[in-house]
C-alpha cells in the first residue's frame, strides 16, 4: 500500500543530515527508502526543495499556503518551532490520519493548550519525534527497567545536556518518562545558570527537583559547541547510563547485601551499542504501522503536556 505523504522543511532534519551520507538521519531518506510512501517537499527556499525533490524522484511544491493537506495521509513537520502550532492546526482541520512533528511541539503555552483540545476533535494521529523512543535498544531497555523496579526504586536521575531547555532537555525527560512509564511531575524545583546561548527564548539552564521521591538533576552546558546528551538511571542496585547522545547504554549492576560499597558489574548481556544507527528509519516504520492500522497508539498528548511543563520551568 502506497502512502502520500508531505514533507515540509528541507533543513537539517527534514532532509540535511544525510544527504552526503549512507546514514538514515532525516524523514527524506526514511521515507524514501521505506518505499510505501509517495513524497511531496515543500521548503521556503525553493532551489532547496527542487535539490531535494530531485534527489528523491520527488515532486515539490512552491506555495504551501495553496495546498489541500487533506490530500495526504501523512504530513511530516520539520519547520522551526514557532511554525508547528499553525501547520497541526491545518493537518488537524483536514482530518490527515497521521502527522510526523518534530520536537518540541510548540513554543508557547497557549498554542500548546489550544492544539490538545483541537486534537482531541480530529481524528488524526500525531507522533511526535523524540526519535529515541521509536528505536529498539530502547524499547529492550524499557522492558528490563519495569523488572528492575520490581525489586528496586528509582533514587536518582542525572542529565547533562547543551543547547536550550526545551529543546534538548525536553529530550531527555521524554526518554526517562518513557523508559519509567511514568509522567514526570516535578517539585521542589530549583532552576540556576540561565543562559540563552542557543535560542532567544529557551535558555541553556540547569535545574533540581524531586520527582515520586528520586533526586533530579539537569546539568546544563551552556556554551559547549560540541553534542553532549548524557542520562544516568540510579536505582538502587543498577546504575544505567546512556552515553554518547544514546548511542551507547551501559547497564550495572551491584551485588545485594550489605549496607555500600558494593562495587559496579557491567552487565554486558544487557548493554547495547550503535543504538542510534539509521535512527529515523523505525520512525518511517511506525509512520507505515499507523496507516495500515497495525498501531494504534501516538505520543500526541504526552509529548503537549510535557512541553508545556518544561516552558512553565523555564519562567523566571
Amino acid at each position: 500500500m502506497s502512502h502520500k505523504i508531505l514533507i515540509i522543511g528541507c533543513g537539517n532534519i527534514g532532509a540535511g543530515y544525510d544527504f552526503e551520507s549512507d546514514y538514515v538521519q532525516t524523514h527524506a531518506k526514511a521515507f524514501f527508502l521505506h518505499q510505501a510512501f509517495q513524497i511531496t517537499f515543500f521548503d521556503l527556499d525553493t532551489e532547496l526543495a527542487q535539490r531535494v525533490a530531485g534527489r528523491y524522484r520527488s515532486e515539490f511544491l512552491t506555495d504551501i499556503d495553496q495546498v489541500n493537506f487533506s490530500d495526504f495521509d501523512c504530513v511530516s513537520i520539520c519547520t522551526p518551532t514557532t511554525t508547528h502550532a499553525r501547520f497541526l492546526t491545518r493537518a488537524f482541520e483536514s482530518e490527515v490520519p497521521l502527522v510526523i512533528c518534530e520536537k518540541p511541539v510548540a513554543s508557547e503555552v497557549d498554542d500548546l493548550i489550544g492544539l490538545i483540545e483541537t486534537y482531541h476533535r480530529s481524528n488524526t494521529k500525531v507522533i511526535v519525534n523524540y526519535m529515541r523512543r521509536f528505536l529498539p535498544c530502547f524499547a529492550e531497555l524499557r522492558k528490563y527497567i519495569s523488572q528492575v523496579q520490581k525489586d528496586e526504586s528509582l533514587t536518582n536521575v542525572s542529565v547533562r545536556y547543551q543547547r536550550g531547555f526545551v529543546n534538548n532537555a525536553g529530550h531527555a525527560l521524554d526518554l526517562v518518562q518513557y523508559l519509567l512509564s511514568d509522567e514526570i511531575k516535578l517539585t521542589d524545583i530549583t532552576t540556576f545558570n540561565r543562559v540563552f546561548d542557543a535560542f532567544p527564548n529557551d535558555p541553556t539552564m540547569s535545574l533540581q527537583a524531586i520527582w515520586n521521591k528520586a533526586n533530579i538533576n539537569v546539568t546544563g552546558l551552556a556554551n559547549v559547541k560540541f553534542s553532549c546528551f548524557e542520562i544516568d538511571l540510579f536505582f538502587e542496585y543498577h546504575r544505567i547510563q546512556i552515553k554518547e547522545a544514546g548511542n551507547t547504554i551501559e547497564v550495572l549492576k551491584a551485588e545485594k547485601g550489605g549496607e555500600y560499597f558494593k562495587p559496579l558489574l557491567v552487565e554486558k548481556n544487557k548493554s547495547r551499542h550503535n543504538c542510534l544507527e539509521n535512527y529515523m528509519k523505525p520512525v518511517a516504520q511506525l509512520a507505515a504501522d499507523i496507516l495500515n492500522g497495525e498501531h494504534k497508539e501516538d505520543n500526541f498528548e504526552e509529548a503537549a503536556y510535557l512541553n508545556i511543563r518544561m516552558l512553565n520551568y523555564i519562567k523566571p
